[in-house]
């Protein structure tokens, strides 16, 4: 939490409350849910400590803006009570659920209309409650985002903004609205679905009831409304295509801008309407490393000696050089990681020498490992052509080490800016906004300054030597000894991926005979009509030449060869397997075998035969007297044989 002097453009001051963690109930492997009214309660707690510690008057208070944690699920019945305890972004019951629909809906459409999968958010997750828990369904009124939840509970009101709805992968950024085809096919009521308002507006004000839990003024606009990495962005003062924002606590993210709707077809980073969307078409593309903070917090409660804190391994690492001495850590252990395509391969730590490596030796690798994941994430950003110029981070989290950012400015050659700020402090310079604080957002952003600029000082050389043996690690975990928790999902997918590969072959297959056929179909009309021209004497001989290179052309033998051989790629040798064992077969019985392998119907395979319906049926009638087949096998089963 943060009060913020808009005179000054100052912080007056920030306060945390509470200062440990929230418990996460977890009644189901990878199941996340917190109670919202536990959040709300915290809330008014920290409001009345502001003002207690302040003596500011509430009086004074000119605009309330808040940030929340992203993709969360909460619901409320019709007199705003919550009905059950809220899915929280680490939850991952639906991921099964936003994977379906991303097949079952069209990669394409989503990704150019959503910019995303479907995934693991909230609109997959409302999907989970209807078919599991429908009672619960049928008595929601509204559902919301944690952030919307506590906007109602200061305001009565109940609405949300664009840049909510589309991290809860329902906004169409192509029709500008939301989206109705994600609603259809999740069979979802559209009247679930939150009012929208501008993420920088009066969006309501204080009830009375709200004013006496917080301690705050009556009345008092409510005026902001962000997620935490769009928040976070802002409070960073990172608005423009080139700038990034990076933060590791538990997780890490890097949150780009660009001003134009960008995916990436592997779905490992997430775009979402920045909080600038509505006036300047800025969108943030997120990528999340779920270990990062939390891998180096269990280091310091696992590893380090009793009573040591994180400045004391930060003076223990820096004593460690470049590269850990070959020890390598990969900090990927709390859960699926969505960079990773959704697998989860735990964290490693490698080439550890009992007789070499201290303490010192796995607080640096831990550090570096973490780097390493930020530089192969940024990679992924500029594979989609997203400039990196510059990265701005808070003073929190693991950008206090400066082995850390340093490593992370050497590998990817640019600045790493440190500024004094915090989410608390940006979503107060969001609420100065709307309440006429400021006169814009630029000069709400005017005054954010760096506090310290963390350059590439370290030995490129040996840094990226060190990322290449890394990298090299992640790889064969990734590919060659995946973990036996990731196993069936990633043959599942792996099965998934190559059914698609094969459907879209005989398509192609199917395409290559259809042209094949329509070429001849067209060159034999062109020399029928060229010979009825022909019977002048005058042109006759070109005219006949020409047919002769037509005929050249049209070499029957030549493209049945060639449609043998794109054939037996896809079908494993299907023409060698069935001359085998039906030497005798002749070579129309054997095409005829090939349609009936692709699935075509009869009317197509007598286009392909130049024959009628009637005709195509004859010749497989004497087909299946040549295999001698019984009547409890049909052809088409017979031929899935070979």
């Amino acid at each position: 939490m943060a009060l913020l002097d808009a005179t000054t453009n100052t912080t007056i001051t920030t306060l945390r409350y509470p200062e440990h963690d929230y418990s996460v109930i977890s009644k189901q492997h990878g199941w996340a849910e917190q109670h919202p009214d536990m959040w709300w309660q915290d809330l008014c707690h920290a409001t009345k400590l502001l003002i207690q510690e302040t003596q500011i008057s509430p009086r004074d208070i000119g605009g309330i803006g808040i940030t929340y944690q992203m993709h969360g699920l909460v619901l409320v019945d019709r007199d705003h009570k919550a009905l059950r305890p809220a899915i929280i972004w680490s939850d991952g019951r639906a991921v099964n659920i936003g994977k379906r629909a991303f097949h079952d809906m069209g990669e394409l459409f989503c990704l150019e209309n959503l910019l995303n999968s479907p995934g693991n958010f909230t609109t997959s997750r409302l999907k989970w409650i209807k078919d599991n828990e429908p009672h619960i369904y049928e008595r929601t009124y509204k559902f919301m985002l944690p952030g919307d939840y506590i906007a109602m509970k200061m305001t009565g009101e109940i609405c949300s903004t664009v840049s909510g709805i589309s991290e809860a992968i329902l906004w169409d950024f192509q029709k500008q609205k939301v989206s109705q085809e994600i609603l259809n096919y999740f069979e979802l009521d559209k009247e679930l679905v939150p009012d929208l308002q501008p993420t920088f507006s009066i969006q309501g004000n204080l009830t009375h009831q709200a004013a006496y839990q917080t301690g705050l003024h009556p009345n008092t606009p409510f005026t902001y409304r962000a997620g935490d990495q769009p928040n976070n962005a802002l409070a960073l003062n990172v608005m423009r295509p080139g700038e990034i924002a990076a933060s590791s606590a538990e997780s890490g993210v890097v949150y780009g801008i660009v001003d134009t709707p960008k995916y990436d077809p592997k779905s490992r980073v997430n775009s979402f309407a920045h909080v600038n969307y509505e006036e300047q078409n800025g969108i943030g593309v997120l990528l999340c490393l779920n270990g990062a903070g939390k891998q180096y917090n269990w280091l310091k409660h696992q590893i380090a000696v009793s009573g040591r804190n994180y400045e004391d391994m930060e003076r223990i690492a820096s004593t460690i050089p470049v590269g850990s001495d070959g020890l390598c850590v990969l900090p990927f252990g709390n859960g699926a990681e969505r960079i990773l395509e959704d697998r989860n391969i735990n964290s490693h730590i490698l080439n550890l020498d009992f007789n070499r490596h201290t303490r010192g030796h796995v607080f640096r690798a831990a550090l570096e490992g973490v780097a390493f994941s930020f530089v192969h994430g940024v990679n992924v950003l500029k594979e989609m052509n997203i400039d990196v110029d510059i990265i701005r981070v808070g003073n929190e989290d693991m950008f206090r080490s400066e082995v850390f950012a340093m490593t992370l400015a050497t590998m990817l050659d640019c600045q790493v800016e440190q500024v004094d700020t915090n989410g608390a402090i940006g979503a107060a310079r969001g609420a100065g906004i709307a309440c006429g604080a400021y006169k814009n957002l630029e000069e709400a952003l005017r005054s954010i300054k760096p506090k310290a600029i963390y350059e590439p000082r370290l030995n490129y050389m040996m840094c990226n030597q060190a990322y290449n043996y890394w990298y090299s690690n992640l790889e064969k975990i990734l590919y060659e000894l995946p973990n036996q928790s990731s196993r069936p999902e990633r043959l599942k997918q792996i099965n998934f991926n190559l059914k698609k590969e094969i459907e879209k072959r005989d398509q192609d297959l199917a395409t290559v005979s259809l042209k094949l056929n329509e070429k001849d179909e067209l060159l034999e009309d062109i020399k029928n009509r060229l010979a009825r021209i022909g019977s002048s004497e005058n042109t006759a001989h070109d005219i006949r030449r020409l047919i002769m290179s037509i005929d050249q052309q049209t070499d029957k033998q030549k493209d049945w060869q060639h449609f043998q051989e794109k054939f037996d790629i896809i079908h494993s040798d299907f023409f060698k397997k069935l001359k085998k064992k039906h030497p005798k077969l002749s070579p129309s019985d054997a095409k005829l075998c090939s349609l009936i392998k692709l699935n075509l119907t009869t009317k197509e395979m007598a286009n392909q035969l130049n024959l009628s319906v009637r005709g195509v049926e004859t010749r497989r009638y004497r087909l299946r007297k040549k295999f001698d087949l019984s009547k409890s096998l049909s052809l088409d089963e017979y031929l899935e044989t070979i």
